[in-house]
């Protein structure tokens, strides 16, 4: 058998060279899968916090436009405003109307809604009607967006001037609603989010 001078395999320096360049790309590829995959993960965090804030600030919308001047009266406790800010200015408590109400229990739609800014939840909590008779009546605290930093409420007042905390105008079981309420959420990812509604 004769055998061509040229043919004579390859080496096991080359074979070395040849799992060493495998080897290395192996290993960029495999970081940038890494990167990838991580990338991923941030980017699905991001969105499911954005689709929570986002939630939020349309059911919070909702509510603001449904305000109504109306007085709330709690069960054991003396009447509260139709706009009440919250202690540390932390949150709002706002009287609303026209909601569907499945359970005829506040006649006209008519309920209460509890907006609150607590370890960096912001919650909603609500009540059927402006004159529950007990207190179970009120629905659970449910948490509607994370990692909120900040809850700031503005009033614009009669002779247009933007005004923060309580009304101390208004006085305990007012009906009065100002001619707008802007509500400023300050968010760890996304910054501060605005939502403005005005009042006839």
């Amino acid at each position: 058998m004769n055998r061509n001078p040229h043919d004579r395999g390859i080496t096991l320096i080359e074979l070395v060279v040849v799992l060493a360049v495998f080897a290395l790309i192996a290993t960029m590829s495999l970081q940038a899968l890494s990167g990838t995959l991580r990338q991923r993960d941030r980017l699905l965090a991001l969105e499911a916090e954005t689709a929570d804030i986002t939630l939020a600030l349309t059911l919070l919308r909702a509510d603001l436009q449904a305000a109504a001047p109306l007085v709330f009266h709690p069960p054991n406790a003396p009447a509260q405003s139709a706009l009440t800010v919250l202690a540390g200015g932390q949150g709002m408590a706002l009287s609303v109307s026209g909601r569907f109400d499945v359970t005829r229990v506040g006649g006209a739609g008519l309920g209460r809604v509890i907006w609150r800014l607590q370890d960096g939840n912001l919650t909603r909590q609500s009540w059927p009607t402006l004159i529950p008779a007990t207190a179970a009546q009120q629905s659970p605290v449910v948490v509607m967006a994370r990692g909120i930093t900040g809850f700031e409420l503005r009033r614009l007042t009669p002779d247009l001037h933007w005004q923060t905390g309580p009304d101390v105008n208004a006085g305990a079981g007012s009906s009065h609603l100002p001619r707008a309420i802007n509500v400023i959420l300050d968010s760890a990812t996304l910054g501060r989010i605005s939502t403005l509604v005005g009042y006839p």
